[in-house]
């Protein structure tokens, strides 16, 4: 099996994890705080205007003054003026911390995703749970291997079929090779042994009384690697959507980095190769300056008045989009390991299966755990989901 990505992703710690969650909230609150100051301002604004629309209706011509329906009709206008700047700064306020929201989200999914330190309890995980496939780790095939070679060697050399069963097992068996053990090949062993075996009787006593139990060792470990190869498949393809969600992501972040003005050597720097969470929690709020800076420039600007909202829209919902897509793949990770927990359980079986092949088996019950337990205490996909859908609202 090829070495998944996940294998490689850096797992975000306790710590940096609480930092991530500071910053996002804090943002929301800023958003919020903001949106209902405007909120409130707004509705002082409407008491004001009908009031004054009310003094303006029932002025009675003979006891108000030309002077006075003048000064109501210019207040009335100032907070008419007061009003429509209100609601469109509603609008850009929102949009504005949410596009910090979103960079900032840009940021921890780039961090997450980044191959830039072995995930170790995977990769022992992996790394045991191939070594169940290795038939020549299997005491009863070697030592059936070795007198089947004393034979070929001494009587089967000139048969065709022996030597057809010869170079099978020896693709199958041997370390380096990277024939799987199932399919045609393995097949083609098993149906030979026993056709073999058939043939010579008793003849060969030793080989013929180990031959059941390699043959029994042989099918199960077969058995096993084909059904483990379908949950591989789920790995392979969850390794190109990640690596997919990491050349979109690295995109966006580039061209995000470009429109707001934030130097990359400094992203490069001061987050990817910060050791400190608070190194990393000070930059993001650095980048939360630059777009603000930078959006109030763009606000300046007749050219660009206005414009910068869909823009910034726009990388919004890019991020939520690789936010949901990463919190799916999350999922998609962790149903896997639940699906290697249910293989490993159901070849444990000591009854049915042979004492070295299901030593191997339950030999996988700590780092499947570990291995699990890591991915719980890192990621919880079904929250990352949920928080993406909602992050802007």
């Amino acid at each position: 099996m090829k070495t998944p990505l996940f294998l490689f992703l850096f797992l975000v710690t306790a710590a940096y994890s609480q930092a991530q969650t500071e910053i996002t909230e804090q943002i929301k609150t800023d958003r919020d705080n903001q949106l209902k100051e405007l909120n409130e301002k707004l509705k002082k604004n409407e008491e004001i205007v009908n009031g004054l629309t009310e003094k303006l209706a029932a002025t009675d011509n003979k006891t108000a003054s030309d002077k006075e329906k003048i000064e109501d009709m210019e207040k009335l206008q100032i907070a008419l003026d007061s009003r429509l700047k209100i609601l469109e700064e509603a609008p850009k306020t929102k949009i504005n911390l949410n596009g910090q929201l979103a960079f900032t989200e840009l940021l921890s999914i780039q961090r997450d995703i980044q191959p830039l330190e072995l995930f170790l309890s995977s990769q022992s995980f992996f790394d045991q749970l191939g070594s169940i496939g290795k038939i020549q780790q299997y005491k009863s095939f070697t030592t059936w291997k070795t007198d089947f070679d004393k034979w070929y060697e001494k009587d089967g050399k000139s048969d065709a079929m022996s030597g057809l069963l010869q170079n099978s097992l020896s693709l199958i068996s041997t370390a380096s090779s990277a024939v799987p053990l199932y399919g045609t090949m393995v097949n083609t062993a098993i149906s030979g042994v026993t056709s073999l075996i058939g043939t010579l009787g008793k003849k060969e006593k030793d080989l013929y009384d180990k031959t059941p139990e390699m043959l029994r060792i042989l099918t199960i470990s077969s058995q096993f690697e084909q059904q483990k190869s379908i949950i591989d498949h789920e790995w392979n393809l969850i390794n190109q959507e990640l690596e997919q969600l990491q050349m979109e992501n690295a995109l966006l972040l580039n061209e995000q980095m470009s429109y707001f003005a934030i130097d990359k050597q400094r992203f490069e720097s001061r987050y990817l190769k910060a050791t400190l969470d608070s190194e990393r929690e000070q930059f993001k709020n650095e980048c939360r300056k630059s777009i603000s800076d930078k959006i109030m420039y763009l606000d300046k600007s007749p050219d660009t008045r206005g414009k910068w909202l869909g823009q910034v829209e726009t990388y919004m919902y890019k991020v939520q989009s690789l936010r949901l897509r990463f919190g799916q793949l999350t999922t998609r990770m962790l149903a896997n390991i639940d699906q290697y927990d249910t293989l490993l359980k159901n070849y444990s079986d000591t009854t049915k299966f042979p004492v070295e092949f299901t030593s191997k088996i339950m030999a996988m019950n700590s780092p499947l755990n570990n291995l699990r337990n890591k991915f719980y205490s890192s990621f919880n996909p079904a929250k990352y989901v949920e928080d993406s859908a909602v992050m802007y609202i």
